[in-house]
């Protein structure tokens, strides 16, 4: 099967890729596709731009471009691969995103993908895109759906005082988040760890489902999915400094240096070290 993979320019979609390709092994992945979007919040909310600064600038533009200097057959033995890594481990072209503007459509419409695997992506896909896919559109969201549709659901439903994370992978319509369920996958909310660590557990949940829903495919049995009870329906916008506020009140961190250490020392070859954090981060 033809299958073009979505996701975000970031640690997490990096996070995401390194588990989801090697699954899809025994299918073309026909181009691995990158997200590159920032919204004007980010420039105005602290936490936002700490979690920019986390997520997109330390990996994607210091560290990725560092270990994508490396010959390849060393930066291949890290644990986890950067996007560049990623593209030649599986003979599969990498490609950023800006905007689904006409010509990336057009693109899009020349991958005639028969399947599109979404998570974390920044863009919009509309309905004649959708039609494109024969079999459709899957998106993975970090948010138990129909209750936490939008942006910045793991942090959501650790303010709304919920016991867990919920991973909800669904069709893709020409809504946002409201397509028919294949499955939703809880994950525990541990308000003694932080909340980077635990939303970036949340998207490979949803592999197994992807998997199935792809032999379903392949078999002539599309899944249709339960569709969602829009009445209990609740979207999220980009959060002010107010949920960021009420997380701290929790208890809970929104990064923590050690963890974030191991997580990039993931991407480094053996032999090779992070150095220290400097100590006002710690």
């Amino acid at each position: 099967m033809r299958i073009l993979v979505c996701t975000k320019l970031d640690l997490h979609g990096a996070h995401f890729a390194n588990r989801l390709l090697p699954a899809l092994a025994g299918h073309e992945i026909v181009s691995l596709w990158l997200a590159d979007k920032n919204r004007p919040a980010e420039d105005h909310v602290p936490e936002l731009a700490q979690l920019r600064f986390l997520e997109r600038l330390l990996p994607i533009d210091l560290l990725f471009p560092l270990i994508d200097a490396l010959p390849f057959d060393q930066a291949d033995r890290a644990p986890d691969a950067t996007f560049a890594t990623l593209g030649r481990r599986h003979a599969t072209p990498v490609e950023v995103i800006t905007a689904l503007d006409a010509a990336t459509r057009a693109r899009f419409a020349t991958l005639a993908p028969d399947l599109v695997i979404v998570a974390r992506f920044s863009h919009l896909f509309d309905a004649a895109s959708i039609a494109i896919p024969r079999h459709g559109i899957l998106n993975v969201h970090p948010g138990r759906l129909p209750g936490y549709a939008g942006l910045h659901a793991p942090l959501r439903a650790v303010t709304d005082g919920a016991g867990a994370f919920g991973c909800s992978v669904h069709w893709i319509t020409p809504g946002i988040d409201d397509g028919p369920l294949l499955n939703v996958i809880d994950q525990p909310i541990d308000l003694a760890g932080n909340l980077l660590d635990q939303t970036a557990a949340l998207y490979p949940l949803a592999i197994p489902t992807l998997l199935a829903a792809i032999e379903a495919c392949a078999a002539g049995h599309r899944p249709a999915g339960t569709p969602q009870d829009l009445r209990l329906r609740r979207y999220h916008s980009m959060p002010d400094a107010a949920p960021f506020a009420a997380l701290a009140r929790l208890g809970m961190k929104l990064w923590h240096p050690d963890a974030l250490a191991a997580w990039l020392g993931r991407y480094l070859p053996p032999g090779v070290a992070l150095p220290p954090l400097p100590g006002a981060l710690r």
